[in-house]
Order: structure tokens, then C-alpha cells, then sequence
């Protein structure tokens, strides 16, 4: 799953209070298992199920549903209690039904917010086999569990069950470790579709407009993989998928989508087939299941969710063409290969628990930009991971990060888990040792793990240890995987060039936590890093690696008999640490900067912002050092460090002839690459070159505010709008990798009567694309009465989709005019709000906190946010690096105002 975008402990007084109801009761029980305090965490194994049958009737026009489940399960030990959950569902009867047929009684009980379920048995469950029979009703979730969707007024059922929300649709077993078939039926109106993740066995007509579908036993699947979907779906058919290698069946394939979407499948479902073969090839082992649906949900939270043979996307993902954007079709390739890989990473081999979730998300991170780079090298998707792994690098340097493999023991711990420190860190981390074992030798170390661990669980040790056995040397490299997963932060290594008489030239290296100015945390880490270099001695280019561990170290340069004329300490850029060269090898690296290839031209830019970030470069020292990274090819180095602008002006500068000459010196670096490019794609012109227009002229519109980008981009937007025309909307007059600027710039521009014109479009389209420029463009316009409105969409019933609300929330909290009111009004409607994202929300805090820079701002919404962040899933982590965020920024702002910036 990604999102994309990857906590505390936060309800200690619930679980002391909880401790001692449930120890009062233990008194009396007469097993020896009755636990002493309610589970929030993992389950006790003295109940554990090996086969679940699940009922479900299903009607998406009802605004509840109901249910009947027989758990089969293995008794370890007498018990009078059985622990699972059920959250907020209406039981209607239970009993546990033993091996000779007599029954007793369950008494089911909620005792937890998270939804921990207490069965209590009338008399004491004897060892052995019993049958968990369990009748209930429910109401349906918010974007979590099985939910409700309503596009172009028809109803639809969709289901995300990762990671809690399966515990609101079913009384289970809800943990990765408890991973057994499953015996799905469906009981739906006749008129709908309904597919679940095991192709269907039998339909049967009942009495009045239901039917009854029974679908074959699924592999071993843990809760949270189970999915089904219900409503008049289209249902394309694509050819099967081909037999491959040891895959004699071919798969079959198909695509969902909303009644009249159907067709908008043909690019989706033309390229999936390409991307399963490849994954089977590398994995060496056949596709896991007997089907593949790719589902094109019309409101859907995550980017995706890997369900095991019914894969849900959020509809932008799939609804395309050889004519959509740029980021859109790459979106597809990408999360595409992500969510198969998962069929493997995830599906065939499950984590045991919710603190190994990186061996799913990490691996299908890093393997889905394998083979989408594989399979579509002009994406350059090798990028992908370095880029990711430097966006993860500013969690990472928070006193309050995680680990990628993060104890946890609380239910609200478990969103955290899905974060840049899982996906993007964790994906770079797996990068690193690949390149340091090697490509092949670490290929055989995942099939080899695959093949030990293949319809079970493992953890981070067994993967670890099967990748360590391929490489020369297996100690040292477990040591060294262990040191990046089992602590925070991020390396910094700090280098020098011994070049004594006598010696032969060597690397004299140091290591510490890498510590943004203010920070608290201490700097005292080392790691065991897979250090490789590339250094110009002798008349050649010569490159080295090695394992470095220990706080200072040595590094003889092997090859070299002279000094080098300069050194990369990250070759390739592969390493997932930062540096800092002696200021004498620091000026030999800028001065060679066109002798570096494109990923080494990141990460020394890189160690620019790192040192700006640290307070080693004044405000002056990093704007003097964006022009030559805006020379280079790749358009990630090109941009990076662009957006310090940003920051500078808000909160370094309140004199304006000062911020309009800080637009114009920004504004003087980029343009010259904006003008290389041209404001009109080309024929012929690469993908990247698409991009780094969109980001320019973005820039350029909505960042530096350049009034000639921006008056073209009005006319541009009021082609979109209909404005000054016919009043219809023409979502081709623009190229779609521009047409979110240039509607954005038309609405800020065009007042009430653009305005208007936008919110009509909204209101008739079901695009999630158009709908969504249309959200932002709306959200961003700094007329007050204007942004009210724009705000009263997001509690107008109907109108927006779940995955719509903070569109328009986030482009406000972007705008520093807009926040107070956005404040207002987010503190006005908190309940509201948090209702619709229950059980999530953490990101109405978030909202909160923009461009808060104080140490009171960060007191202010720690007294605002923290009892309610307190059983929100994610929210004391999410809350807790808000305040830090806002501190360090504080100590920046402390640091360097007052200061002269020079040009």
C-alpha cells in the first residue's frame, strides 16, 4: 500500500484502567490463561483459527449490513476466555461449538476503543478444536473495512481491511500472524456484481432480489488481505495472462470499474500482464494465486492495497491512456509493480507482525522501481529510490523518527508504521545492500527466502540472514542490515584525504547521527555502513567499497599511488548516509561536478541542504549554491533545493522591496532552464523533460509569482473553465501535465465568476483528476468569502469523496494569508471532521500546523491536539513530530534571522 506518504504509546491510562477490570474478573476465572490486561497489542495464542468461514449480506444501498462467521480454531489450553476483535459491530449471538457437537455460550463484549473483543465463555473450553460461531450486524465504514461509495448516484461496496479496518467488517483474528483459507460467501442484490478475492464457485438465486455466491477456499491469508467489492461494476475482460516458466495455468485477468468506466481499463489492463511476467522472472516463482482483478475504486484512501487477487486501486491509477499525463502513467507503471510485488512480499509470505512491515512496503517499494525501470527505462525509476531515500532523510532527522523496524505494542502505533521511514528509507536501505552484495547474490537471497517462508510468516531475521548467506561475508553483513533497521536516523560521515609521505592515500572517516539545527536528539550513533567511493588518482576513475563501522575509521584507497584529484564518498549515490568533506575536498568535488554521474550529482546536492540544515551553510551559502545544481541533467537535481525560497520569504523577510528582490534573484536561476525547455511540450521530448516543465512553470506561477508565467497561465486556465466563452469545460485545451497550474492561476485570478465556473465543473464531473485540480484550484484562492466557500464544501454532504477533503484543506494550510481562518474553521468543525476520518484524522493537526514557527505555536497545539490525538490511529506519533517540526523551525528562524542574505 502507498502513500502514500509511511508513535507514542498513547493510551497508557486506558490500559492501566483496563488492567485492573479485567484482573478483578480474573479472579474467578478457572483457566490458567485468563489474561490479565486487554490485549491492545498482539493476541494471546491460546486460541488460534485454521480455517474461517465468512457470510456476508451485502446491500449498497442500505446503510448497514450483516454477517455470520465460524471460526475453526485450535484450543492450546483451557480457557473461559477468547480474545480477538470486532469493533463497533452489533453482535447477535456467539458460541463456541466443541468436537462432540454440544455448544456454549459466548458472551461478546468491546472492552477497547481499538476494538480488542472479549468472548466469555459459560463454562471453561476444553484443549483441542471448537468452531467459533458468531452472527452480527454492522454499519458500514469511512474509506476503512467495507464501505460505501456513490458516484453518478449509483451505490457501490469497497473494501480496505489494512491495516485495523477488518476487525469493523468481521469478528476475527485481526493480525498478520493468524493467517489461514478462508470460505467466503456473498449475499447480494441480483442486480449487482460482487468479486472477492478467490474466483467464484456457484451462484444461487434466493428468495426475494438476492442471490448467494460461494466462492473457492483462498490460500492462506491473514485479515487484513482480505477484500470484496459489490455494485454494478463493469467488468472488462482482458486476455489471459500467458503460461511463464514453472506456470503451466495461465492467469486470468480482469478489470472493475464504476458502471460506464469499464472502457477507460484498456491501457491498465494491456500493460499488468508485462509486469507480472517480469516479477514471476525475478522471483523465479509462478504468480501466487488462481486470479488477478485490478479494481478501479471510485473513492479509495491509500494509492492502492495489495489484496491477494482483487488488487483496489484508487481509480486515477487506472482509468488512463497513452495520452494522460506524464505522472499519471508513471503513477500507474509504479503502483502498479508495487501492489504485484506484494503478491509475493506480503501475500505468499506474510509478516508476523505489524513492526516487520517493511518486509512488505520496503520490498515492494524498492521492486516495483526495479521492474517498472526494467520495463520503462526512460522513466529512470533508479531516481525514484534515490529521491525517496533523501525525502525520507527529513523524518529521519527528527529526535522523534521510528525505526524502519519499530516495536510496537499499541493499536495506534500501526499507522506510523505506514510512513516515509517504511517505504522510502526502508526501500533505500534494501538499494544499498543489493549494490554491496550484489545484484544476483542478493536476487538468490530473496528466493531463497521466499521458497522457506512461502504461505507462512516470517520476520526481519529470516530475510536478513537469507540475503547475508549469499555474500562473502555473512556476520558483518547481518551486523550491518541490523544497524539500519534497529535504529533511528540517518549516518552522516564526515571526510578527510590522508595523503602523508610514506602512506598510501586513505580516507579518514568519522560517523555521527546527521542532527538538524535545534535538534534534540544526540549524535552519538554509529552504523555499519556499506561504504563505496569513486575517486579520480592517477589519470583514472576508480571506484571502492567496504564495510565501515566504528565511530572513526580508516579507508585506504587501494588503487590510488598519488592522491586523488578528488573523492565521491557515495558512489553512485547508492548509500543511504550523508557527508561532509573537509572544506579543501569539498571544493575539488564542486569543481568536478561534471565528472559525476547523474545520482552523484544528487547526493552532493544533497550535502549542500544537509549542511544549510545542520547551520554549517548560511542562508547566503545555499541560495550561492542552487546555480550550478540547476545546470545539471536530471531534473531532480536541477530542482533540488528550489523550494528554500519558500521558507526564506516567510519567515526571514517582512520588508517587501526585500522579498520581491528574493523572487527575482530565484526567479533568475531557473529561468534560463524554463526557457531551454520551452512553455509548449514538443514532439519527441522525453518524459523528464514533461516534468521538469510542469515543476518550472509551477515554480514559476505559483512560487516566485512571475507575473508573465502567470497571465499566460490565466488564459491558459480560462480555456479549461469555459471563462469568457461558452462557460463549458474543455479539459483538453491544455496539456494535461499543465492543466493543474494553469486552472489553479485562472481561479486565483478570475475572482467570483472563475470560481463559480470551477465549482459547476465539480459539481457534474466524476473524473478524479478534473475533480481534483478543480478542489485545489478552489482551495487555493485567497478571497476570504471565496475560501469560505471552498471550506464549506468539505462538510457539504455528497458532494466530495472521502480522498477529496483535504485538497482543498492542505491548499489553504499552503497559503500563509489563509491559515488563520483555516484554523477557525478547522477548530470549529473538529467533530465533524474527525467523524468522517475516524479512525484516522491525524492529518486535521497537520492542516493545523502550518507554518507554525514558534516555541509557543508548538505548546499551542500540543494543548490543542493532544487528548484528541491520543486514540486517533497514528496520531500521537503524527502529533508528537508536528511539535518538533515546529521547535526546529523556531530554532532556524532564531539562528539566522537578522542576518543580510547576499546575491
Amino acid at each position: 500500500m502507498h502513500r502514500i506518504r509511511h508513535l507514542a504509546c498513547a493510551v497508557a491510562l486506558a490500559l492501566t484502567t483496563s488492567t485492573a477490570a479485567v484482573a478483578a474478573q480474573s479472579e474467578s476465572a478457572a483457566t490458567a490463561n485468563a489474561d490479565s490486561a486487554i490485549p491492545t497489542g498482539q493476541l494471546p495464542r491460546t486460541v488460534v483459527p485454521t480455517l474461517v468461514e465468512l457470510e456476508l449480506k451485502l446491500d449498497p444501498a442500505q446503510e448497514r449490513f450483516s454477517g455470520r462467521t465460524v471460526i475453526h480454531a485450535d484450543v492450546a489450553e483451557p480457557t473461559d476466555v477468547v480474545w480477538m476483535h470486532g469493533r463497533d459491530l452489533d453482535i447477535k449471538s456467539a458460541e463456541a461449538v466443541l468436537p462432540d457437537g454440544s455448544k456454549v455460550a459466548l458472551d461478546a463484549e468491546q472492552v477497547h476503543v481499538s476494538g480488542v473483543l472479549k468472548l466469555t465463555a459459560a463454562q471453561t473450553l476444553p484443549a483441542g478444536k471448537v468452531d467459533i460461531a458468531i452472527a452480527f450486524e454492522a454499519p458500514y465504514g469511512n474509506l476503512m473495512g467495507a464501505y460505501r461509495v456513490k458516484p453518478k448516484e449509483q451505490n457501490y461496496i469497497v473494501t480496505q481491511m489494512e491495516p485495523l479496518g477488518a476487525r469493523s467488517t468481521f469478528p476475527g483474528f485481526d493480525e498478520p500472524s493468524f493467517k489461514q483459507p478462508w470460505d467466503v460467501t456473498l449475499i447480494v442484490p441480483d442486480a449487482d456484481t460482487a468479486i472477492a478475492n478467490a474466483p467464484a464457485e456457484k451462484t444461487e438465486d434466493l428468495d426475494g432480489p438476492w442471490k448467494k455466491i460461494t466462492y473457492a477456499r483462498t490460500e492462506a491469508l491473514p485479515t487484513y488481505l482480505l477484500a470484496f467489492v459489490v455494485g454494478p461494476w463493469d467488468v472488462p475482460v482482458a486476455p489471459d495472462i500467458a503460461p511463464n516458466g514453472e506456470r503451466s495455468r495461465p492467469i486470468p485477468l480482469r478489470g472493475v470499474a464504476a458502471a460506464g468506466e469499464g472502457e477507460r481499463m484498456a491501457y491498465s489492463l494491456e500493460h499488468t500482464p508485462a509486469i507480472t511476467l517480469a516479477l514471476e522472472d525475478y522471483f523465479g516463482i509462478p504468480y501466487p494465486f488462481a486470479k488477478l482483478d485490478n479494481v478501479a475504486a471510485p473513492d479509495f484512501g491509500a494509492g492502492a492495497m495489495e489484496n491477494a487477487g482483487l488488487i483496489i486501486y484508487r481509480d486515477t491509477l487506472m482509468l488512463l491512456d497513452e495520452e494522460s499525463s506524464v505522472g499519471q502513467r508513471q503513477g500507474f507503471w509504479g503502483v502498479s509493480a508495487h501492489e504485484l510485488a506484494h503478491q509475493w512480499f506480503g501475500n505468499l509470505v506474510t509478516m508476523a507482525w505489524w513492526d516487520d512491515l517493511w518486509l512488505n512496503e520496503a520490498f515492494a517499494t524498492w521492486m516495483g522501481n526495479k521492474i517498472t525501470g526494467q520495463l520503462q527505462p526512460e522513466f529512470h525509476t533508479d531516481r525514484n529510490i534515490l529521491e525517496g531515500g533523501l525525502r525520507a532523510m527529513g523524518a529521519d532527522s527528527l529526535a522523534s523518527t521510528r525505526r524502519i523496524h519499530q516495536p510496537i505494542s499499541d493499536f495506534t502505533q500501526i499507522a506510523s508504521a505506514f510512513d516515509g521511514i517504511t517505504y522510502q528509507k526502508g526501500g533505500a536501505v534494501l538499494s544499498m545492500f543489493e549494490n554491496f552484495v550484489g545484484e544476483e547474490n542478493f536476487r538468490k537471497g530473496i528466493h531463497d527466502y521466499l521458497v522457506e517462508h512461502a504461505r507462512g510468516n516470517a520476520t526481519s531475521t529470516d530475510l536478513i540472514q537469507s540475503v547475508a548467506a549469499q555474500s562473502d561475508n555473512p556476520a558483518g553483513i547481518t551486523a550491518a542490515f541490523l544497524s539500519f533497521i534497529d535504529q533511528p536516523g540517518v549516518p552522516m560521515v564526515k571526510v578527510d584525504v590522508d595523503c602523508a609521505d610514506g602512506k598510501s592515500p586513505a580516507l579518514t572517516l568519522s560517523q555521527q547521527r546527521y542532527l538538524p539545527l535545534g535538534s534534540t536528539a544526540s549524535a552519538a550513533q554509529t552504523w555499519g555502513i556499506p561504504m563505496c567511493v569513486r575517486y579520480a588518482a592517477d589519470g583514472k576513475v576508480h571506484e571502492q567499497c567496504g564495510l565501515v563501522d566504528g565511530q572513526q575509521a580508516r579507508f585506504e584507497l587501494e588503487d590510488a599511488q598519488s592522491c586523488p584529484a578528488w573523492v565521491m564518498p557515495n558512489a553512485h549515490g547508492d548509500g543511504y548516509y550523508r557527508f561532509a568533506l573537509a572544506p579543501k575536498w569539498q571544493q575539488s568535488l564542486s569543481d568536478a561536478f561534471a565528472d559525476l554521474d547523474e545520482r552523484e550529482q544528487r547526493v552532493y546536492a544533497d550535502s549542500a541542504i544537509a549542511a544549510y540544515g545542520a547551520g554549517d551553510l548560511s542562508v547566503s551559502q545555499m541560495i550561492a549554491a542552487l546555480p550550478q545544481f540547476a545546470t545539471a541533467d536530471a531534473r531532480q537535481t536541477a530542482t533540488a533545493g528550489m523550494w528554500t525560497f519558500e521558507w526564506i520569504n516567510e519567515h526571514l523577510l517582512d520588508d517587501a522591496a526585500e522579498e520581491a528582490k528574493l523572487r527575482a534573484h530565484f526567479a533568475d536561476i531557473y529561468r534560463p532552464r524554463l526557457q531551454a525547455l520551452g512553455m509548449e511540450s514538443k514532439e519527441g521530448e522525453s518524459d523528464d523533460e514533461r516534468l521538469l516543465r510542469s515543476q518550472l512553470i509551477g515554480y514559476f506561477a505559483e512560487g516566485v509569482e512571475d507575473p508573465t508565467v502567470r497571465a499566460d497561465f490565466v488564459e491558459r486556465g480560462n480555456r479549461v473553465l469555459g471563462l469568457g466563452g461558452d462557460g463549458q469545460l474543455d479539459a483538453d485545451a491544455v496539456a494535461r501535465d499543465l492543466r493543474d497550474t494553469a486552472v489553479a492561476v485562472a481561479v486565483q485570478e478570475g475572482g467570483a465568476a472563475a470560481f463559480e465556473l470551477a465549482e459547476k465543473h465539480l459539481r457534474a464531473s466524476d473524473d478524479a483528476v478534473i475533480r481534483r485540480e478543480l478542489l485545489s484550484a478552489m482551495g487555493g484562492v485567497t478571497d476570504p468569502a471565496l475560501a469560505a466557500r471552498a471550506r464549506g464544501f468539505v462538510l457539504e454532504p455528497g458532494l466530495l469523496r472521502l480522498n477529496e477533503i483535504f485538497s482543498v484543506i492542505f491548499s489553504q494550510a499552503d497559503h500563509e494569508e489563509l491559515r488563520p481562518a483555516l484554523r477557525e474553521w478547522l477548530e470549529a468543525n473538529y467533530d465533524a471532521l474527525q467523524a468522517k476520518l475516524d479512525p484516522g484524522g491525524s492529518a486535521i493537526a497537520s492542516a493545523y500546523a502550518a507554518g507554525m514557527c514558534s516555541t509557543e505555536d508548538a505548546a499551542a497545539l500540543q494543548a490543542r491536539f493532544g487528548k484528541r490525538m491520543e486514540t486517533v490511529e497514528g496520531g500521537p506519533l503524527d502529533l508528537k513530530q508536528q511539535v518538533e517540526e515546529i521547535n526546529l523551525c523556531a530554532a532556524a528562524k532564531a539562528a539566522r534571522e537578522g542576518r543580510p542574505i547576499e546575491y
